[in-house]
């Protein structure tokens, strides 16, 4: 009968490997616009007729390394509302008009190629 001494270590060292590709640390990555909801009044003196909205990320657990997309603010009522996209004024939101619908502010970056949810500016 022959004997493979270094058959069993190999065989063990396999079944190692497959487990550790089973991990459960996954990468969870929480992309957030803050605030999630503001307030300006339109007819207000500067402060008061404006909302600064900034990015927020967090991510927990084995992220891979994914380059980041740095994107640009915008509007979608551009005829009542702006939204800075120029140094150090990035994010600040000015409401121009009262609108007669909340106005939503988007950013397009992405984080591990996940991308920002939407805020919402109330312009009154």
């Amino acid at each position: 009968m022959c004997e493979r001494p270094g058959l069993l270590p190999l065989l063990l060292s396999c079944g190692l490997l497959a487990a550790c590709g089973t991990s459960s640390n996954k990468c969870t990555i929480n992309n957030v616009i803050i605030p999630l909801n503001a307030v300006a009044n339109p007819s207000a003196a500067a402060l008061g007729n404006q909302a600064q909205f900034s990015l927020a990320v967090k991510e927990m657990g084995n992220c891979p390394l994914v380059a980041d997309f740095g994107g640009v603010w915008s509007t979608s009522d551009p005829v009542n509302s702006s939204i800075s996209n120029q140094a150090p004024t990035q994010g600040l939101a000015i409401c121009l008009n009262a609108t007669p619908t909340p106005v939503t502010i988007t950013n397009t970056s992405r984080t591990g190629g996940i991308p920002f949810p939407s805020a919402i500016l109330v312009c009154k």
